[in-house]
């Protein structure tokens, strides 16, 4: 054993320090060494003792010149406050409910309101305890009391995630709408380069909804709306406010309120003082009741009944606080005060909102583009059908702000006053997409190729189909210079470097697309990337409809001139009566019923495969399809992809009963010219059998006016460089199933379906700036798909197996022993898809 200073130490393996790194550790301590070049342990231990203590030492140092740092951010972070001093105070162990909390309301009517050193007739007051040039701003704009305080319980989570404002005017303050706009624009331009959320309520939505129109995006981050009065010309209470305005009022006949010795004493006086001046008490009462949802009247009334139960002989002055909320409620809106604002402020401003959203220039709307906008709509606001409104308002700010930046909340069991602790505003604000910017789905880019499960359950999708029609499929043999079987003389766009364009006819109703689109993913390994009508996309057809809102014209009661209260409350009716008869829609529409899809409806469909409904809200999108524009057209032809294009679109796929197998082509050439500018290889092909499986009726013509909208709602939309024929509507005639089954030589039910891909035409030697040589090319291409359509009708009646009796009987039986079908290229070569059913021959090559 080691013995050092009276201490024993067991015996352990030791590491040896070398004398040169205990040098560097203890310099100035002389040590001798043994023969070896290293230290005893008893040096070696009271050489790590000393270093031990020299980096202690070194320690304490610097944490003593990092003590004054940390102690300042400490500091910093004490003197931080959430609320200002005055907030803190009013909200210190309170919800700040008015309704609940009547020490809160005299707060207001107090302290909270003076006007201090700024003057009139709009103050403005930071809410935040601090500013912080990090966080962004919010104004809170208050309804028709602008006392700024029935948010309050909102203001502590608001002020931790943002620098929070808010603004109120006096009691007696009587400007005029477009005054009290102007002091909101001046305000914001004083916070020179910060933008500002506006957070209106009610009256306060209103007039944020008339800032946000005419200062636009450009000045503000967003706009928060919760329960705007844009409706309030669709009410009684035009009417009925002056009805109650009317009430007497003589606060000067009321004697100063003293305590009361019990609680009879306290209603008595309560009756002689509604005796006396009546308005507080009628007016109070009516708003109470109408802007209160019952949960709030609920805790309102049990706050009181338990008060008056709980105290004891001596009455509790609580109770007088909420018995003498009209009172303090009349002081905040005298009649005058409600005379004036019921006009001046709501009819006005509604009437200017409401026109400024109806007013439209050209194809856009008037007023400036909006920012994001966050709406908040009570369903029991017995106020102003605030659910209703916000059914009307949806499609009129997505037109303005962008049907991604605009998010609707329905506040469920919340009436006109909804901003109380069951709600957080701060958080929903930080999820909308005023704090969260939307990413829009990029169809080009964003496409990946599909897995081999998902592959699987898109060719099972599909089967049933296929297995009806029963596919043949022909290219273009360069080698033999004649047609083969399958997909071999298609181009591959990877192999040759440059993309290429199937550019050929749309058959009926589009069913051609599921057997296309398969056989190309397991033949050749990659997807021809459609280009498909806008309203196979949801997010696409939102948008489209969101422009095609319903235009409110002035109708018989304005023409006849009557009051204004007296037009609000027949309108009021009239909706009234329009709601209890018909269910209104949840959402925007557009021409024909055309209305987007909802989450759940579009979460549903993203399971479905190749063979679900290319229609409204399909899924195509999954197999690489792309909405039609030029944009899409341009990025798909740089990525030197392959294409698929019909030129006829939507009118080729919804043709007429005598229109089958004709060519609907713009007659612009802006494709071919595009095309030639990246020297792509077009293909053009031809198909057949859907039109032949059923028996077009001829249905009702598109009128003018439903043509006309639809051409509106596609304006702007930049789609006529790829097909002009996006313009016309489609027109879905009835088409009951064609019998008998088909047969070798005639049309029926169960026709199969025929593709054949010509000959390649090679762009490369087209000048794109050739508009003559691009005319001729153009109409080689057309005149090329209809030969292929022509030589199909004529090579599928030597097909035996086109009779669909008998193809059935033996495909069934060659399916008895079914055969997975190999994927021949691309990334999932070699595997293989069990779902593709075998088929039978078909007519002999020539």
């Amino acid at each position: 054993m080691a013995q050092l200073d009276g201490f024993v130490t067991p015996p352990k393996p030791v590491a040896l320090v070398p004398r040169h790194r205990l040098s560097s550790l203890v310099p100035a301590v002389s040590v001798s060494t043994n023969n070896d070049g290293y230290l005893p342990d008893a040096v070696r231990l009271a050489a790590a003792s000393a270093a031990a203590l020299v980096c202690k030492r070194s320690q304490a140092t610097r944490m003593a010149l990092k003590a004054p740092e940390v102690a300042q951010k400490k500091l910093e972070a004490k003197d931080e406050k959430t609320l200002s001093d005055a907030w803190e105070k009013a909200l210190d162990g309170r919800e700040g409910n008015v309704f609940t909390e009547p020490e809160m309301f005299m707060e207001v009517l107090g302290s909270l309101n003076e006007t201090r050193t700024q003057e009139g007739p709009m103050f403005f007051e930071r809410v935040s305890g601090a500013a912080n040039q990090d966080k962004d701003i919010v104004l809170y704009v208050p309804g028709i009391d602008f006392s700024g305080a029935f948010a309050a319980p909102q203001f502590r989570a608001l002020a931790a995630d943002f620098e929070l404002w808010r603004c109120w005017v006096k009691a007696d303050c009587r400007q005029p709408f477009s005054e009290m706009l102007r002091q909101l624009e001046v305000w914001l331009s004083s916070q020179k380069d910060r933008k500002v959320v506006l957070f209106g309520e009610s009256f306060g939505g209103l007039l944020s909804l008339a800032v946000a129109l005419r200062v636009g995006r450009d000045r503000l981050k967003g706009l928060v709306l919760v329960n705007p009065a844009t409706s309030f010309d669709r009410t009684v209470w035009p009417l009925l406010g002056r009805v109650l305005a009317s009430v007497p009022n003589e606060p000067q006949s009321l004697r100063p309120w003293a305590p009361h010795k019990d609680l009879n004493d306290l209603l008595q006086d309560l009756q002689d003082r509604a005796g006396q001046s009546p308005y507080p008490y009628v007016a109070g009462s009516a708003l109470t009741g109408t802007v209160a949802d019952s949960t709030q009247l609920g805790r309102l009334f049990s706050r009181i009944g338990l008060q008056i139960m709980n105290s004891s002989n001596a009455l509790d002055p609580s109770i007088e606080n909420f018995l003498l909320y009209p009172e303090n409620l009349a002081q905040l809106l005298p009649p005058e005060t409600v005379r004036f604002r019921l006009r001046g402020w709501l009819r006005d401003g509604c009437e200017w909102v409401n026109s400024e959203l109806r007013r439209r220039r050209g194809s856009s709307f008037g007023g400036n583009p909006l920012p994001p906008t966050l709406l908040l709509a009570s369903d029991s606001d017995r106020l102003l059908m605030s659910d209703k409104e916000a059914e009307r308002l949806r499609g009129l700010l997505q037109a303005r702000c962008g049907d991604k930046n605009l998010k609707v909340i329905e506040l469920t069991k919340s009436g006109h006053a909804p901003l109380d602790r069951r709600i957080n505003v701060a958080q929903m604000l930080k999820d909308s997409p005023i704090m969260k910017k939307p990413k829009r789905r990029n169809y080009v880019d964003d496409f990946q190729y599909p897995s081999l499960d998902v592959l699987e359950q898109g060719s099972r999708n599909i089967e049933p189909i296929a297995a009806l029609v029963s596919p043949v499929f022909c290219s273009w043999d360069a080698s033999t210079g004649a047609r083969r079987f399958g997909l071999d003389g298609v181009p591959d766009p990877k192999e040759v470097g440059r993309p290429v364009i199937l550019v050929g006819n749309h058959q009926l109703f589009a069913l051609d697309l599921g057997p296309l689109v398969r056989e190309f993913l397991i033949e050749k390994g990659f997807s021809p990337r459609g280009l498909a009508h806008p309203i196979n996309f949801p997010d696409v057809l939102t948008g489209l409809i969101a422009t095609k809102v319903k235009m409110e014209e002035s109708g018989i009661l304005d023409a006849m001139g009557l009051p204004f209260e007296l037009r609000a409350a027949a309108r009021a009716v009239q909706q009234a009566s329009q709601s209890s008869n018909s269910k209104s829609s949840s959402g925007p529409q557009g021409p024909f019923g055309l209305s987007p899809p909802t989450e759940e409806t579009d979460a549903a469909q993203s399971e479905l495969g190749i063979g679900e409904n290319f229609g409204v809200g399909g899924a195509f999108s999954k197999w690489g399809a792309v909405p039609v524009s030029p944009r899409n057209f341009f990025r798909l032809l740089q990525r030197k992809e392959a294409i698929l294009l019909f030129p006829g679109g939507a009118r080729e796929a919804c043709h007429g009963p005598t229109e089958k197998y004709q060519l609907f082509w713009p007659s612009q050439t802006d494709f071919v010219r595009l095309a030639a500018r990246f020297n792509a290889i077009v293909v053009p092909f031809g198909s057949i059998g859907s039109a032949d499986n059923v028996r077009i009726v001829e249905g009702k013509e598109v009128s003018e006016q439903d043509r006309k909208g639809f051409a509106d709602m596609m304006e702007g939309q930049g789609m006529s460089v790829v097909s002009e024929s996006l313009r016309e509507p489609p027109r879905f005639n009835p088409s009951p199933p064609r019998l008998p089954p088909a047969t070798q030589t005639a049309a029926g039910f169960g026709d199969r379906f025929y593709y054949s891909f010509g000959e390649p035409v090679d762009l490369a030697d087209l000048d794109s700036k050739d508009k003559v040589g691009c005319q001729q090319m153009y109409n080689k291409l057309k005149g090329d798909v209809e030969a292929e359509i022509r030589w199909l009708l004529e090579a599928r009646v030597r097909d035996p197996n086109r009779d669909f009796l008998k193809r059935q009987i033996k495909e069934r039986v060659m399916n008895l022993n079914p055969v997975p079908k190999e994927v021949k290229a691309g990334p999932l070569k070699g595997n293989f898809i069990r779902s593709c059913g075998r088929r039978a021959d078909t007519f002999p090559l020539e």
